[in-house]
């Protein structure tokens, strides 16, 4: 199949990218804002890159016939308080130029939405049923693109699924200090990597669902592949808590660092408890969780530090 991936150079994208490739013909579409070249290096020759920035209709002129838009650019959570118009354009217009590119075609859409959304939990596990209470301006960018999607959908009849990723981690997750993209694990293992300590924000009671990316981009896949999933929105999740103060403990315990952290004023628009069901997602289209956070914490490090 020919397939695009919009946001296809960074972090989740490129490891999307990755796998597409074994049996498709894959075009990226990135920016680079926030995503580099070096992440496709091992599928550099067997796909068509264009560096666009997808927010703008004419991003798309030049691409021809699409069977499937995996569509994951987006600019940082962390971000969108600096700048909410800009997160706008990257969160909200793309989606409408990647629908209307997808409606030429009858392309199915995988759109990566935020578990955030749901904000404080009514109830946990969260499932894909909890009531949305955005927390920032990303948050409702994204849920707005939830809800155009569902449009296309519903008045088109166009093929389109939303996962919404718990907190995704691993190789090629990055600290982007220009668009204060402060990715917690990534954060932690650099600061102690290079002898700094590592901040946390709050008292670190504060939980997270951890989901590796190797398992989030699998899970993509999945749900593309699926003929049970138009129309649906998954979580692609854990559904284990972990807290800050404990994520960190383990950090320090694969590096072996004695490095203790010092304590920040908590973060605007941060959520207390982060725990979210992925039963629809197992049940509907077998999505699996193959690396249990100790493995791959010790796998990321590796990959990150070249520490054993």
């Amino acid at each position: 199949m020919k397939l695009l991936a919009t946001g296809g150079a960074g972090f989740v994208g490129s490891h999307v990218v990755e796998k597409l490739v074994k049996e498709h013909e894959v075009t990226v579409i990135d920016d680079l804002s926030n995503g580099t070249l070096a992440n496709l290096r091992s599928v550099r020759k067997e796909i068509k890159f264009t560096r666009s920035d997808i927010s703008k209709e004419s991003s798309t002129r030049r691409v021809g016939k699409v069977e499937g838009i995996f569509h994951l650019a987006c600019h940082p959570r962390s971000f969108s308080f600096d700048r909410p118009a800009r997160d706008v354009d990257v969160n909200m217009r793309s989606t409408a130029n990647v629908l209307e590119l997808a409606r030429k075609h009858n392309a199915k859409v995988i759109f990566t939405s935020n578990s955030g959304i749901y904000g404080e939990p009514k109830y946990l596990p969260m499932d894909e049923s909890h009531p949305i209470d955005c927390k920032t301006p990303y948050d409702v960018n994204k849920y707005a693109s939830e809800l155009l999607i569902r449009t296309y959908n519903r008045q088109y009849g166009l093929p389109t699924v939303v996962c919404r990723l718990a907190t995704v981690f691993g190789p090629r997750q990055r600290v982007n200090e220009k668009l204060g993209w402060r990715p917690v694990v990534a954060t932690f293992l650099e600061r102690l990597v290079k002898g700094k300590r590592p901040t946390i924000f709050g008292d670190g009671e504060q939980t997270r669902d951890l989901i590796y990316v190797e398992d989030v981009a699998d899970g993509l896949i999945k749900a593309f592949k699926s003929e049970e999933t138009s129309g649906e929105v998954f979580n692609l999740s854990t559904g284990v808590e972990t807290s800050v103060n404990s994520l960190l403990t383990t950090i320090r315990e694969l590096l072996g660092s004695n490095i203790e952290p010092e304590h920040g004023p908590p973060s605007v628009g941060d959520i207390r408890r982060m725990c979210y069901s992925n039963s629809k997602a197992v049940k509907t289209f077998g999505f699996s969780i193959e690396h249990p956070l100790q493995v791959a914490l010790k796998e990321y490090s590796k990959a990150r530090t070249g520490f054993s």
